[in-house]
Parts: structure tokens; sequence; C-alpha cells
């Protein structure tokens, strides 16, 4: 029975010649590995779906067993591959580790045993469903969303009338709601407000507009009018998470994470970090050897 998801292998956009056919023929060993770019397939808003369609952004790379990710970040001109397993956590793959090789460890390991088969098999993309590898880290919004929130808008500080409003660099991260003291820019001072134990509240008299305050009896206020209901309700939900804790605690965990945010370092009251399932590099600016901080 002919399976409809081997047909994105076949398409005009990555069909092999009779030169490529060939070089494959001429050893099992040899195989191609289909890379997939950072943004996930969409489908179309109408219409039948069809295999270019449905998978836009699919290489099929000739390559052969003992062709290493560096090897291959050469030939494709990118910075690093990466591999996804079952549609879980991504980590990047060590410039030695071989991706053909994964490939056909992985069929041999679920009973395939003709090299022939195993190079066919290979080649189909409905593989990658099981295992994938990306040319460049995909972008998950919905994680991004929930590790970092940032923009330019309208901000006043202070619940009087003194204060005028202007427009500033605004970040959520971690426990913290950062405030520029430069719009579209960080390298003035930065203005920290505690969000643990604090209060998130709409500000009624103005559209799309949030109140954060610090707990303590020095709390402070800064209140920022969002562009559109979409950033609104987004803050919002980020931050109400993060004011109803009892403890400063930022869970990064299942997020693929190679380094943390950097704006996490300016949340000077975190007391515990979930990093767990994460791929931290010991380098980087967010990376493990920074920690100290």
């Amino acid at each position: 029975m002919k399976r409809n998801g081997s047909r994105g292998c076949v398409t005009r956009k990555t069909r092999f010649g009779s030169r490529e056919r060939d070089w494959l023929k001429g050893d099992a060993q040899r195989g191609c590995v289909c890379l997939y770019g950072a943004s996930e397939p969409q489908p179309p808003a109408s219409g039948p779906q069809t295999s270019t369609s449905a998978q836009p952004d699919l290489k099929l790379v000739l390559c052969s067993t003992n062709t290493t990710a560096e090897e291959l970040c050469a030939q494709r001109e990118v910075q690093g591959l990466y591999l996804q397993l079952h549609g879980d956590l991504i980590r990047r793959l060590d410039p030695s580790e071989r991706p053909l090789q994964m490939v056909y460890d992985y069929l041999t390991a679920m009973g395939y045993e003709d090299p022939l088969r195993v190079q066919q098999e290979a080649a189909n993309s409905d593989l990658s469903c099981m295992i994938r590898f990306y040319s460049e880290k995909p972008v998950n919004a919905d994680q991004q969303e929930r590790t970092l929130l940032k923009g330019v808008f309208s901000v006043r500080k202070g619940k009087t009338q003194l204060h005028k409003w202007a427009e500033r660099q605004v970040i959520l991260c971690g426990t913290s709601l950062i405030v520029a003291s430069v719009k579209d820019s960080l390298t003035g001072k930065m203005h920290i407000l505690p969000l643990v134990g604090g209060k998130v509240e709409e500000v009624k008299r103005r559209q799309h507009c949030l109140m954060f305050s610090s707990a303590g009896p020095q709390a402070q206020t800064y209140y920022v009018n969002f562009d559109t209901l979409t950033d609104y309700q987004r803050w919002q939900r980020q931050a109400s998470k993060v004011v109803s804790q009892t403890i400063s605690l930022v869970d990064l965990s299942c997020y693929s994470l190679e380094e943390v945010p950097e704006y996490l370092f300016y949340c000077q009251d975190v007391t515990h970090l979930n990093l767990r399932h994460n791929f931290m590099s010991l380098d980087g600016p967010g990376g493990l050897i920074n920690f100290s901080r």
C-alpha cells in the first residue's frame, strides 16, 4: 500500500536527477538527510494541500553515513544542525555526529535489517515525524512568550500625575518588569520592578493599559499602555503568573534552551531556577559560566 506521506521526497523541488540516483545506488551507506528550516510547515488557508505547500522548508541533502554535522554545516553554510526526536526537545548536534548514521541506527532499532530498505526508508520525509533535523533552531512563539516578552510602549512611573507618559523599551523576564530609561535602547539605566507578591491590574480609564506594582511598603508602580489587545492580554497573562507566586521561581524547564535570556540576570530576587530538560552551554552571555552573577 502506497503511503501518501512519502510524496514529499519526490516533488519537483526535491527530486533527484539520474546522476544523483546512480550515486545513491552505488553504495547502501549513501543516502540523503531531510533538513527543515526554522519555520514549522503551515497548511494552506483553503484548497487541497499539496506536498510542496505542506513542507515548504524541506530540503534533501545527499551524504553518506560518514558525513559529519560539521561537514553538512559547511556545505549548507549554516551555523549548526539540530535534532528533534518524536516531536519533543530539540538539541544542537555535536560537530562530530553523523546525521545519516543516526537515521540508519534509528531504523535498525525499529527492526529494518536490509541495507537497501534502510536506505530507502531514510529518504522518506514522513520519517521526520519521528526523527527530524533542522538547519537552524526552530522558533516556538508560545515558548518565547513564556520566557521573555519585550516591546516599546508608552510608560508612566508612579501613581501621581507628576510623571509624564513616554515611549520606553519594556521587558518582562523571569520575576521582574524591566523598563529602560531610553527609548529603543538598553544602554541607559534599567529600572527593575520585582513582581513576585506584587500586583498587575487593569487600568479602566485607559484602553489596553496595565498597572504593575511591586510588593512591600516601598512598592513602586509602573503603568504600561499597550498598542493592541493581543499585547495587553499576553502581558497580563504572563505577569499574573509571576505576581501570584509565593517564591521567586523561574521555570525554564523543557524549552530546549542553550542559554538563559540575558535579561534574567537583572532579576536579583530569584531564589529558584528550574532548567530541567535543556541543553545548556558553558559559554555565552546566558551560559552556565555566568550563573555566578
